[in-house]
């Protein structure tokens, strides 16, 4: 039995929540974090998606949490090279979050048509029950349907 790959957007949070260190050596080590083991199982076995506003966001949040540069970039490069770049053609979402710089993750969500959008803010996650798809959870929850 084949298992499905599914098209997730990760959330800043879940970005800065993985760390950087563990970048330092050949292979990803994930270890006992749940936002880290999330994103390389997302990386090696699904679909992860972003788009520019997502990734720069990555970038500046990891910075200006004092990230070392250099593992801030291997991140990011990390990510585009194995997550798949979604065009935001969509103006606004049906329903927007309160929070309007969220919006972004589910406007990659909707037009990268993702199975998942993964986050711990509140902001995204009161919007649980306006959307069918994406399926919006917290790592933990949406970890355990991943295979984490």
């Amino acid at each position: 039995m084949q298992t499905p790959v599914y098209r997730v957007v990760l959330d800043t949070n879940q970005m800065i929540a993985a760390g950087t260190r563990w970048l330092e050596g050949e292979q990803p080590q994930s270890g006992d974090n749940t936002c880290r083991r999330l994103l390389i199982r997302v990386a090696q076995s699904h679909c992860g998606l972003y788009c520019g506003k997502i990734i720069g966001e990555y970038l500046e949040k990891l910075v200006d949490r004092n990230h070392p540069h250099e593992r801030a970039l291997k991140m990011i490069a990390y990510v585009m090279g194995a997550f798949t770049k979604v065009p935001i053609v969509t103006a606004s979402a049906p329903v927007q979050p309160s929070d309007p710089d969220d919006e972004v993750f589910l406007l990659c969500a909707l037009d990268g048509q993702a199975h998942y959008l993964v986050s711990e803010d509140r902001s995204l996650l009161a919007l649980k029950e306006s959307y069918a798809q994406p399926i919006i959870g917290g790592s933990e929850e949406v970890a355990q349907v991943l295979g984490v």
